[in-house]
């Protein structure tokens, strides 16, 4: 048998695979493994509700300052930091860091979930109603040969009108499309806050003016 060079399976997530494609908006991060070392991911929890300095970083990470700076310079290169406009200075070579992307607080979760949760409950009433539409398309593959059954596939029914739906949505302006960054990679990013604690426990940011 002659085998075909080359990938030819796509598959659910292109964050695990070296392979193009469209999945996530958030995949290439992961892909492009801009988190991969948990000193990064401390960083952004830390400038996450107040810009900070590499000095006060490293202070309140216990990290040394050319071991922070180090990681600063990598994640401004990313994009996922950038540098804020900070006009409380104590001097005026200091630079304040914070993400570069949207990170949704606690407080402001609330005002999002009612209706986020109203929207997710019309998508699972609408997909279990055209779950037998799915088993029907189920029965004609070929997969039931192989031994497998509708329940092994139900997540990849479900992944394709998410992302087809999300395709749609982007066409129409009312979703973003992905962004492609300095570094080559594209990608959509956010955080999110922790509902008991987490980043939402810290000081409250002063209010900045930007440049």
């Amino acid at each position: 048998m002659t085998v075909k060079p080359g990938n030819t399976l796509r598959f659910a997530c292109e964050c695990v695979s070296a392979r193009g494609g469209y999945s996530d908006p958030w995949a290439a991060v992961a892909q492009k493994r801009l988190l991969l070392d948990g000193t990064k991911e401390r960083l952004l929890n830390s400038v996450a509700r107040e810009p900070r300095t590499i000095a006060q970083l490293a202070k309140g990470l216990c990290l040394s300052q050319p071991t922070v700076h180090a990681h600063v310079n990598e994640m401004l290169a990313s994009e996922l930091l950038r540098e804020s406009h900070e006009p409380e200075k104590q001097y005026a070579a200091e630079r304040y860091y914070e993400p570069n992307f949207p990170v949704v607080r606690t407080e402001e979760r609330a005002e999002f979930d009612l209706v986020c949760q109203t929207v997710a409950d019309r998508i699972a009433k609408l997909f279990e109603s055209n779950v037998s539409h799915l088993k029907s398309a189920f029965d004609r593959s070929g997969l039931v040969e192989r031994g497998w059954t509708f329940d092994d596939l139900a997540q990849y029914c479900y992944a394709g009108a998410q992302r087809a739906a999300r395709e749609m949505l982007e066409g129409r302006g009312v979703l973003r499309p992905r962004k492609h960054h300095r570094n080559g990679a594209a990608w959509l990013f956010w955080a999110e806050e922790e509902p008991n604690g987490g980043a939402g426990t810290g000081p409250r940011p002063r209010t900045r003016r930007r440049a």
